[in-house]
């Protein structure tokens, strides 16, 4: 599965969600960003608007290529920050078994992929992602989420044998902390 490309034709984002490239940037950069989402079509993302997965994914595709990856998996780690998480969670395991629940509730209109906690106990898990956003905003995104709900750092190390980058179907990570 390409990475930057939908899984399927007319999948939208929230735009509470597309605003996590916008929150999760610098504010040096900000505008840089607001400029590659309208660049790709996504002009003032409005919170409870939808707009094309396509036109988001090209705009991540934009900031790596244009400010670098490691601007990605900040985004990605910002985002567990900036989100609205459901009553009663309250550690870092349930909080990463909730992450596709969100993922769910700010996609819609066809197959969109998934976050699955596939193993975990207190201090450890391991997650299986499939879709179509970065490795590396991924490996952000789960560390950023244990870390809103821990005061432990948190270690992504990736254990798939191949990788969606290089044509995998998901990427499978071993998240402790």
């Amino acid at each position: 599965m390409p990475t930057f490309e939908p899984l399927d034709d007319g999948v939208e984002v929230r735009g509470s969600a597309i605003l996590s490239i916008v929150n999760g940037v610098p504010d040096a950069f900000t505008g840089q960003a607001r400029e590659l989402l309208a660049e790709n079509g996504i002009e003032d993302p409005q919170p409870d608007e939808w707009y094309s997965q396509a036109a988001y994914l090209d705009a991540y595709r934009a900031v790596a290529d244009r400010v670098g990856e490691r601007t990605l998996e900040q985004i990605g780690r910002s985002t567990p920050e900036n989100a609205e998480w459901p009553p009663g969670v309250d550690t870092p395991l349930a909080a990463l078994e909730s992450v596709d629940d969100a993922y769910q509730m700010n996609h819609r209109g066809g197959e969109i992929g998934s976050y699955e906690v596939v193993d975990g106990d207190d201090g450890r898990a391991t997650v299986r992602c499939r879709n179509p956003y970065p490795c590396v905003y991924d490996q952000g995104l789960l560390q950023g989420t244990v870390e809103v709900f821990s005061d432990d750092y948190a270690s992504i190390d990736e254990t798939s044998d191949r990788c969606r980058e290089d044509g995998a179907d998901a990427c499978t990570y071993e998240v402790t902390w």
